[in-house]
């Protein structure tokens, strides 16, 4: 028995030897710089053959698209645009080809501006033809000897541009006056322009980074921009709020999600500048959060995403912050559960899905079904409030007619019943606000919900309208329901809750 045990370890040692020794008769590695530079050589070599035979096959304005970016895109992009072309896979440099019925936009900026070019790209879809510079633009001086060759043979309607990171080192003075020079040439193109404030920047020292010197670039850049008219859309503080949430640690970029943030940004700005906004109806584009107010819109998603399932609820509301403020799960935290006595006395026990967000338009909401709020839902009965804040403009979102409104509603309406075909849609007409009736806004809430009224025909629709248990016999709003005219507090969620009683499903 130890003689075969002997044998049998014996030959588990050789083949052993044989499986660690074979491949060292096949490797593959370079030995040594001049080997690797050679071997690196050979395979660009290969992608280049392969992207040269690959553009054979283009139209000649996409032909001559990609000359431009083989003389523009340096040693760093060069090859990886390369790479992409061969693998069929999609970057911010690919050829746009213009839908001529649309406005032209061009981005230039940085890496940055780069990372968030394909978002934009895919939320101005059918909206604009968006067309990127082509290149890693750098700073100013380069802008300075490349910009005809940015600008291209076309006309362009609006221009989304920035100078900044790479300006850190650049004395204020220089930075200031080459930015002069830069707009002077930009609106020589007849041009809507958009200047976009450099996001902010880790303290680096071995990089000369600090904070502040992109700080005092954008104090500049704001300066001139204000000087000559042009649009300032502020990124960087669009962005500081949520920093740590979105910026790479100890980068000057940004992961996926930070990049889609900036992007809703950008593609907000350039909307509303496109020759063609005003026709536009911000209200059923579906948008992620638009007032930078510290709110905590991305935290209110996540956290309705994981408890959505658990509670696996049999009502669900959906609305601004006058149902966030009310109660329930998730938990309204510091500002919400204004109305617990109320929503005990008409929820008890029954599960219950809170999806009232703070500062939301329609177009929120469309954007927070489209993300799944809804998705895997089953409940008896969906309570829509919401419209309210259109008629707020803010340099984020313009201020919505009562038809848009009454449209952005609708289509709320439409994609929740696509979502939870089996919920009976419980419609609220939107509450009055405002102390007095002779309040303007009180009229145009009227006209919306007036607008409203063809939702009622709807299949499994019941639209509620409790205007007139908010008001007193003067047709004013007392501070004993509503103490700011607008939000209700205990008593005034009771009002709400004991119109809800009778036509909630059992």
């Amino acid at each position: 028995m130890n003689y075969i045990l002997s044998i049998l370890t014996l030959c588990a040692l050789l083949c052993s030897f044989t499986r660690a020794a074979g491949p060292a008769t096949n490797v593959l590695e370079p030995t040594n710089a001049a080997e690797a530079a050679e071997k690196k050589a050979a395979a660009d070599k290969a992608v280049d053959e392969k992207y040269q035979q690959w553009k054979v096959t283009l139209s000649p304005e996409h032909k001559k698209w990609e000359e431009t970016l083989e003389a523009s895109l340096g040693a760093f992009y060069l090859p990886l645009h390369k790479q992409d072309k061969v693998k069929g896979t999609a970057n911010a440099w690919d050829f746009v080809k213009d839908d001529p019925k649309l406005p032209r936009v061009l981005l230039i900026g940085d890496s940055v501006s780069r990372g968030y070019t394909m978002s934009v790209q895919k939320l101005l879809s059918g909206v604009a033809n968006v067309h990127r510079a082509p290149e890693n633009c750098g700073p100013t001086a380069n802008a300075l000897k490349k910009l005809p060759i940015w600008l291209g043979e076309g006309k362009w309607d609006v221009i989304h541009f920035n100078f900044g990171i790479h300006d850190r080192a650049t004395p204020p003075a220089d930075y200031e006056q080459r930015l002069e020079a830069l707009v002077a040439q930009l609106k020589e193109t007849g041009a809507k322009l958009i200047w976009a404030s450099t996001t902010p920047i880790p303290l680096d020292a071995a990089k000369n980074q600090t904070p502040e010197s992109i700080d005092e670039r954008n104090v500049i850049a704001a300066r001139a921009m204000q000087k000559n008219g042009v649009i300032i859309d502020d990124l960087n503080g669009w962005i500081k709020p949520d920093l740590a949430k979105f910026q790479n640690p100890n980068d000057v970029h940004f992961g996926a999600p930070g990049y889609d943030r900036l992007a809703e940004r950008v593609a907000h700005v350039i909307e509303t500048a496109l020759p063609n906004a005003a026709q536009t109806n911000s209200a059923i584009k579906p948008s992620g959060k638009l007032e930078n107010d510290g709110y905590g819109w991305e935290d209110r998603h996540a956290a309705a995403m994981a408890v959505k399932d658990k509670i696996n609820p049999e009502i669900v509301l959906i609305g601004d912050s006058i149902t966030h403020f009310w109660g329930g799960e998730p938990d309204g935290g510091k500002m919400g559960n204004r109305g617990l006595q109320s929503w005990q006395d008409l929820f008890g026990q029954r599960r219950v899905l809170n999806l009232g967000f703070g500062w939301d338009r329609t177009q929120n909401v469309l954007k927070r079904i489209e993300l799944g709020e809804l998705d895997g839902l089953d409940p008896k009965a969906i309570v829509i409030h919401i419209g309210t804040n259109n008629l707020a403009g803010t340099a984020q979102s313009r201020r919505n007619t009562p038809t848009e409104i009454a449209e952005g509603i609708s289509l709320i309406v439409d994609r929740a019943q696509a979502k939870c075909p089996n919920a009976k849609i419980i419609l609220m007409a939107i509450f009055p606000r405002g102390q007095s009736p002779g309040d303007p806004i009180r009229a145009i809430l009227a006209d919306i919900n007036q607008c409203l009224a063809p939702l009622a025909k709807k299949p499994r629709v019941t639209l509620l309208d409790i205007t007139t248990k908010w008001l007193q016999p003067d047709g004013t709003i007392s501070k004993e329901i509503m103490p700011d005219f607008l939000h209700p507090n205990e008593k005034g969620y009771t009002v709400w809750a004991e119109a809800l009683k009778p036509v909630l499903p059992k």
